[in-house]
């Protein structure tokens, strides 16, 4: 099994930074409240269906790689959740974390849920994304002859489906090995090699497009300087010989560091300077912002008084080697 680990999601991540630091009675603080709260429970369903995968036992190889961001012909994106990919067929699949009753009707192509209270609400067809995913693949492995199929996985154990149409195999997070091992019968005949299946899985890769932040709001709006997660990010740290010092709980810590500039990174920007890193997070010696920028050797262009300093992808995961 070669499966790509889930990430969290750039927007999941950006939404985190900016409500640690949004300031109180900002008018939009309901607002993105809202949107982290769902992209949250997204992601925690996804998370809650890749345990399935970890336990999927098929003898040969096969991959699984998540949160694709792929780009048809008319420049308009597909988000795939999961790619299941076999020597034997490819399986699409769509994960819902959403409680209630489920109705999908095939005729109006609609999808209603009915909440306990007996509130009635309109949600995207699940069914007529999985199915649009499914021709874009289709396209795109044209020269593999994988056949292709398509899943809706609801993760929530809430939700209950009560009526689809049989066009695509809808089900809970607990039928997922049941429906593999299904196709794995129903396709018992290897169209690819190894070396085939490989190379069509390294084609998918190279055309994943990292997702990008577009959204930026004014700093004046959040807190600047490295917030103290003891005081559950209401009070700021002190910089003093390397350790950061909560000026209220005395908590300190190196490593805090990371988190507050990814915060930086997402909200204000991806490169920094020595100016820049002392007015951000409050630090008042050239020398000391210097040598906190030289200690992770971030890559860098410019002179030693102009240098700009690039923050890298998954910059807390990066800087934890130097601590």
């Amino acid at each position: 099994m070669n499966t790509v680990i889930r990430e969290k999601p750039l927007k999941l991540l950006w939404l985190e930074a900016l409500l640690r630091r949004l300031r109180e009675q900002d008018p939009e603080a309901g607002y993105f409240m809202e949107q982290f709260r769902r992209l949250d429970a997204g992601f925690a369903g996804e998370l809650r269906v890749d345990k399935e995968w970890d336990e999927i036992v098929y003898p040969n190889t096969f991959f699984v790689l998540h949160n694709l961001l792929l780009a048809n012909t008319a420049n308009h994106f597909h988000q795939l959740d999961t790619l299941f990919i076999c020597k034997h067929f490819i399986l699409v699949v769509e994960i819902k974390n959403i409680n209630g009753k489920l109705d999908f009707d095939g005729t109006t192509y609609q999808c209603t849920r009915t909440k306990p209270d007996g509130t009635v609400e309109g949600f995207p067809n699940a069914i007529t994304q999985i199915q649009r995913h499914i021709r874009f693949i289709k396209i795109i492995s044209k020269n593999y002859s994988l056949p292709i199929e398509g899943a809706v996985i609801f993760s929530n154990p809430s939700a209950i489906i009560v009526n689809h149409p049989n066009t695509v195999p809808i089900f809970h997070v607990s039928g997922l090995q049941s429906h593999i091992q299904s196709l794995l019968k129903k396709y018992t005949k290897p169209i690819l090699t190894d070396e085939q299946l490989t190379r069509f899985v390294q084609l998918i890769r190279a055309q994943h497009q990292p997702q990008k932040l577009l959204t930026r709001i004014d700093s004046s709006r959040f807190r600047h300087g490295v917030l103290c997660p003891k005081c559950n990010y209401k009070n700021q740290m002190l910089y003093y010989r390397g350790i950061w010092k909560c000026s209220v709980c005395r908590h300190n810590s190196v490593e805090i560091f990371a988190e507050a500039l990814q915060d930086y990174q997402l909200l204000v920007s991806r490169t920094i300077t020595n100016s820049q890193l002392r007015t951000f997070f409050r630090i008042e010696s050239s020398d000391a912002a210097n040598r906190l920028l030289r200690k992770f050797h971030f890559p860098s262009i410019g002179t030693t008084k102009n240098r700009v300093y690039h923050l890298p992808d998954n910059l807390t995961k990066y800087m934890k080697q130097f601590f």
